[in-house]
């Protein structure tokens, strides 16, 4: 879409949010239930990306503000750390993630939650198919509007958004890009998006359990008095299910 805003980006942001809201609440208030009935028993929250969407997979990981019970499933082979192109290349690859999910903790009851633009991937909708087979409830992320006529890279002919039990689409379009210049694609808006609808259900999912008395067990800043002391208790509950702590 062409723009001739000054702060083209922000207010592309702007109008993402807007659409979210509109579009996707529903769909982001089911996730927040979901996640909430997960941790009330005790459950962990799952999270898992390739390459730029492994952004999202972090964001809400061993961090203040957020829930200690998140297992971030991190691998550099499908991040940029051992070559990007050798991670899009396996992404894209049946049957790597049944292997890398069986060295994480799934349980039945946990949350498992993908996020990949454009869901064609076998890496995201293995990890999946994987998870709904121990009983784990899946959540998809993707452009699910955006891709809707997409051809699978996966043997089922499947998207992430077909295989999930729920999926949020996060409005970003099939290029991901959200400003043109000339010829040019630009201004990537997709970890934007996938951040504002993570920390708007995991918001929710906290209202939700303070709401039937349970605390939610979210970290507190390590720079802030008692924080410490706090977060190594919660941490001392959760570990042992967490790969990466």
């Amino acid at each position: 879409m062409k723009t001739t805003f000054k702060n083209a980006y922000f207010e592309e942001i702007y109008k993402l949010l807007q659409r979210l809201e509109q579009t996707q609440q529903a769909a982001m208030d089911k996730a927040a239930q979901k996640i909430a009935e997960c941790l009330k028993n005790d459950g962990i929250i799952h999270t898992f990306g390739c390459g730029h969407s492994g952004n999202a997979a972090v964001e809400a990981f061993d961090r203040s503000g957020c829930f200690v019970a998140v297992d971030a499933i991190l691998d550099p082979e499908l991040m940029f750390q051992h070559g990007a192109h050798a991670g899009t290349m396996l992404e894209r690859q049946e049957g790597y993630t049944p292997k890398l999910l069986a060295t994480h903790d799934l349980r039945a009851g946990d949350v498992l939650l993908v996020f990949s633009n454009s869901g064609r991937n076998p890496a995201g909708i293995d990890a999946i198919l994987t998870a709904k087979q121990k009983g784990v409830y899946t959540i998809a992320f993707m452009a699910a509007t955006a891709h809707a006529k997409s051809q699978s890279r996966h043997s089922s002919g499947k998207l992430l958004k077909d295989v999930a039990d729920l999926y949020i689409d996060n409005c970003a379009n099939k290029n991901e890009t959200c400003l043109t210049l000339g010829d040019l694609e630009l201004g990537p808006i997709s970890t934007v998006s996938f951040a504002a609808i993570l920390h708007q259900i995991l918001f929710q999912a906290a209202q939700i359990l303070a709401a039937q008395g349970v605390p939610p067990p979210v970290y507190k800043s390590g720079n802030a008095p008692g924080g410490d002391e706090h977060n190594k208790v919660l941490v001392a509950k959760y570990a042992g299910r967490i790969k990466h702590l």
